[in-house]
């Protein structure tokens, strides 16, 4: 997997290059996993370095990380299959939620005190279950985990309103 992302960031890296102007040459080394890229001016390189590597963006670019899942049973009329798509964009997490107005949910608020830079984002649907379980990585790999209840839809009957239909994150990251 490390291999892979090596290998597509140096080709991005070539293609970027290319398209800036200049030229490049990407060179693989299958036994030793290393890749060079050369023929490519000092200032262009770390420019499209900077755009290609995932590990360049600590404070000049923000992070933005995406997951679905779907809940629901095509099977019951009153909780028909939904996608639930989950984004971190500028340090914040929200969840779309189709049936509701708004469409999208700003979950940060039950994110705890000084988490840290949110970097990657998941969710679950657990089978036959009326909950979405979102879960974030943070830059220093603590891992928090909500749980949301969608099923009746938030702010109908039952169910308070996004976000107050979901826990406090909890910290699994000594769990």
């Amino acid at each position: 997997m490390i291999k892979h992302r090596i290998i597509r960031n140096a080709l991005a890296f070539a293609v970027t290059a290319a398209a800036a102007g200049g030229f490049a040459t990407v060179t693989f080394t299958g036994a030793a996993g290393a890749t060079a890229v050369t023929g490519v001016h000092a200032k262009a390189a770390t420019a499209i370095s900077h755009a290609t590597d995932p590990r360049s963006d600590k404070e000049d670019r923000p992070t933005r990380a995406i997951d679905s899942a779907f809940q629901g049973d095509p099977e019951d009329p009153k909780r028909q299959p939904v996608k639930f798509v989950g984004v971190i964009r500028d340090d914040k997490v929200a969840i779309r939620d189709p049936r509701t107005m708004p469409q999208w949910h700003d979950l940060t608020s039950l994110l705890p005190r000084d988490f840290g830079r949110l970097v990657d984002i998941t969710l679950a649907a657990p089978d036959e279950g009326d909950t979405v379980h979102v879960t974030v990585l943070n830059e220093r790999g603590k891992i928090a985990q909500t749980r949301c209840t969608v099923f009746p839809t938030p702010g109908t009957k039952d169910t308070p309103e996004w976000p107050d239909n979901c826990t406090e994150f909890m910290d699994l990251t000594r769990r």
